[in-house]
């Protein structure tokens, strides 16, 4: 059941309904107001200008982050595929030395 509250922005208060929990709705609320004054707004009023300065900002970070998280699993993919070919190559030396001893 969504979790109902009421967050502040740059002096508007706006209710949000959310899954997560309040301590992490009040998380996300903190960073936008932080990027919202850090884009020239302040904690009692914003311009639509810093708003969407604002948005803007988010959304780049957001990007960033998503292909970052992207490339770390490619790479994650690809040791795993290296680490699989590693252990058959060791499993088949283990095995020819096996034969090498029975002889």
């Amino acid at each position: 059941m969504p979790n109902r509250m009421v967050i502040q922005l740059a002096g508007q208060q706006y209710t949000m309904l959310a899954e997560e929990s309040e301590e992490y709705m009040n998380e996300v609320a903190e960073l936008a107001q932080q990027t919202i004054a850090a884009c020239g707004g302040s904690s009692a009023f914003a311009s639509t200008r810093a708003l969407a300065l604002s948005v803007v900002t988010l959304a780049d970070e957001y990007i960033k982050a998503k292909k970052a998280a992207e490339s770390a699993e490619a790479k994650c993919r690809a040791l795993e595929t290296e680490n699989e070919a590693l252990r058959g190559q060791a499993q088949k030396n283990g095995s020819q030395q096996q034969g090498h001893k029975r002889r």
